[in-house]
């Protein structure tokens, strides 16, 4: 087809919606400003751009198909998805996005299979239904705000990527809490488009992650390939490790085949007990990394270190950053540093806790944080074993109410996000719970295997097993949404998820 037939009026209009939207007017207009911060050259500036522009003419030109075809449905979507050589998992991408942007309606409609005794009632998916709003997008741009709403509300999960993607620096998030430097600011709402507590359906995430194209229900820990128990043969790692120190000896392994060229985690600061972002880059940086941290830290705010640096990363984090991630992949808009990420390595994640709180907690079992050599939470308490040999513990529910209130709205356990997801739930101490999500993430397992670095049983054969993290990973999807629907009753901001 020559170019003179590709140029069609509609192609025109969705180009001009496109270039109309406040994202991209307001990066163009603050060209002078973000290539002299120094974050972005000007190559990766236009890149950015046209990157942004290309999502959005692939959005607009869905919503113009959709007004074009009177009532819509899954096979309307599909037939877009066809004439358009998209993929359905990009196409109901930009679906979600219409509907958070207020330019459509969309309900999903299931059918309920009543189950007998033994098994519980199921929902199929059957269909979608899609109303187009009455409304031009010539008169009505979604604006999207500063990230300082969602700090605001309580609803920030500190994962630090907006402060790692800013393209003026004008972020800064400590303790879990945000701060936006307001004379920097350039109002492009980019922190809001890549945050995971802006918008993010979870039903999205899943299709994100499974290997078939079909909208269905999945498990109360997300979609998975396979579920391992397993632990390092490492032996540097195994003597510092929180338990079976499996995320250490991805690491381990993937720096010394060169298959990364640093990974982002976290280490101990030089305040005992409160973390901070590192950038690893050989074993002995790995080895000051071991070991489960309680107290938030903003690791994805280092993204914004290496847009010019490296060309493959990896990243270990808990679910919400796995979540920035996977957001970030599935709406791409071409920043340097997220396109390096190849792999998103994630921990199982109840809660976090603000430095102030892990300090009263401390108090609480009448220990000095400086004596703390090592805290975990398990069975039901919270533990802290000190350089005396000493073990102290307290009941999780005498402390919960010291976890940060912007966890509340976290529906994720288990990192479901990842390629790979690891903790000790379901496992026996000492062992490590690992999660096969993606097609990298199994790769990585049996490479690990191959090369005679863990040891691993199916999750069938250890105890307490997979019921126990089903029971947990299910109780923390409870008590998130009857948080979120108390939020909603107070007509106060949430995620959406």
């Amino acid at each position: 087809m020559n170019k003179e037939k590709e140029i069609t009026w509609d192609f025109l209009k969705n180009l001009a919606d496109a270039l109309d939207s406040y994202r991209v007017r307001a990066l163009i207009d603050a060209q002078e400003e973000i290539i002299e911060t120094g974050l972005y050259d000007e190559q990766q500036y236009h890149h950015i751009l046209l990157m942004m522009c290309k999502e959005e003419h692939l959005k607009y030109s869905l919503f113009n198909f959709l007004k074009s075809q009177g009532n819509c449905s899954y096979d309307t979507l599909k037939k877009f998805s066809q004439e358009s050589s998209m993929g359905i998992k990009k196409a109901l991408s930009l679906l979600n996005l219409l509907n958070y942007e207020n330019l459509i309606e969309l309900e999903e409609i299931h059918e309920s299979l009543n189950g007998d005794p033994e098994t519980a009632e199921q929902s199929i998916f059957k269909d979608l239904k899609i109303t187009v709003l009455n409304k031009d997008p010539f008169k009505i741009k979604p604006i999207y705000e500063p990230v300082k709403v969602i700090f605001d509300a309580k609803i920030c999960s500190g994962c630090g990527m907006c402060a790692g993607i800013c393209p003026v620096n004008c972020l800064e998030i400590y303790n879990g809490f945000g701060k936006i430097d307001e004379e920097k600011c350039i109002k492009c709402g980019l922190c809001y488009f890549v945050c995971p507590r802006s918008y993010l359906p979870e039903g999205l995430i899943n299709l994100s992650q499974d290997s078939e194209s079909k909208i269905k229900e999945y498990s109360k820990i997300g979609y998975y390939k396979s579920i391992y128990s397993a632990r390092t043969k490492i032996k540097e790692i195994s003597e510092t490790c929180q338990d079976g120190g499996v995320s250490s000896t991805c690491l381990y392994y993937l720096l010394d085949k060169n298959e990364i060229d640093l990974a982002i985690g976290a280490k101990m600061s030089r305040t005992y007990w409160r973390p901070e972002p590192m950038l690893i880059t050989n074993k002995d940086e790995l080895l000051e990394t071991t070991g489960t941290k309680y107290v938030n830290n903003p690791t994805l705010r280092k993204l914004n270190e290496i847009n010019n640096k490296v060309n493959k990363i990896a990243i270990v984090g808990v679910p919400c950053m796995m979540q920035a991630l996977l957001k970030s992949e599935i709406y791409n808009i071409g920043i340097p540093s997220l396109d390096k990420v190849i792999y998103r390595i994630g921990i199982f994640c109840m809660e976090s806790f603000s430095y102030e709180s892990l300090l009263k907690i401390c108090e609480i079992m009448n220990v000095n944080i400086n004596d703390a050599i090592k805290m975990d939470i398990n069975k039901g308490k919270f533990f802290v074993y000190t350089k005396s040999g000493e073990e102290h513990a307290v009941p999780i529910k005498e402390v919960t109410h010291l976890a940060r209130e912007d966890c509340e709205v976290c529906y994720d356990l288990t990192s479901e996000s990842a390629d790979i997801s690891i903790g000790s739930i379901g496992s026996p101490s000492g062992w490590n719970t690992v999660i096969i999500r993606t097609d990298k993430g199994e790769k990585l397992y049996k490479e690990l295997l191959d090369n005679d670095l863990i040891e691993s049983k199916a999750i069938e054969d250890v105890k307490p097993g997979l019921p126990l993290l089903l029971k947990i990973a299910g109780s923390k999807k409870n008590k998130c949404h009857k948080h979120v629907e108390m939020k909603l009753k107070q007509y106060e901001r949430v995620p959406n998820y």
